[in-house]
């Protein structure tokens, strides 16, 4: 059954996608990326889903008060969080897996392996998995590490049928970067800021052909 994301985009850009299926979420800083994946992670609570996110930039508490203003009244209650830049260990509403820095590929693994099973025990086959952002990482790793990691962390999302959405920053980083990274992705979620003001999207990928820019405020 597909993930449903109508109400997070609008309609004409896409209102579902296949279990499995990893997602990249592109815009330049102040575009509203982390917004629009968190739209698109609790989108998934009203029909049952889990949410994880892995935080790179904002602490736990910051992340999970930014979500609870978008979830769904009659929500799931599973949201894990992979803290890699603060110390709690405790936010209410969520349960929090600290991580050392964004530069612990490891750790970040290791937590995600812990939550999967968390989500086996709990019985929840389908889950959402939000990372804000990939852009903090390549301050700490090179590229090379880091596709390495990304190969086997989306190909997890894909075996388990759950649905991965990544953000990622394009004018913190060279093309070829971008280029690399994208090829990872079964799909792009692509912000601008329009020139009149506000935001527009369009999606390439996950269409039979790139959609066209549209408004998103």
């Amino acid at each position: 059954m597909p993930y449903k994301i109508d109400g997070a985009l609008p309609p004409e850009l896409l209102t579902e996608v296949e279990p499995g299926t990893n997602l990249l979420v592109s815009g330049p800083a102040m575009s509203g990326k982390r917004q629009l994946l968190l739209k698109l992670l609790a989108r998934g609570e009203s029909e049952g889903e889990g949410s994880v996110v892995v935080t790179s930039r904002n602490p736990a508490a910051d992340v999970v008060d930014a979500y609870q203003d978008v979830r769904p009244s009659d929500g799931h209650d599973f949201l894990r969080i992979i803290d890699c830049v603060g110390d709690a260990t405790e936010v209410e509403g969520a349960r929090v897996h600290g991580v050392s820095s964004p530069g612990d590929l490891t750790g970040i693994g290791i937590e995600f392996s812990e939550i999967a099973r968390e989500a086996e025990e709990a019985d929840l086959g389908r889950v959402r998995v939000g990372f804000d952002s990939l852009s903090p990482l390549l301050m700490y790793v090179d590229l090379q590490r880091l596709f390495r990691f990304l190969h086997v962390f989306t190909s997890q999302i894909q075996s388990r049928d759950w649905l991965g959405l990544f953000a990622i920053d394009p004018d913190s980083h060279d093309q070829q970067e971008v280029n690399t990274i994208s090829q990872l992705f079964d799909g792009m979620v692509e912000i601008r800021l329009a020139d009149g003001g506000g935001r527009e999207a369009r999606v390439r990928g996950v269409t039979d052909a790139p959609t066209d820019w549209v408004a998103l405020d």
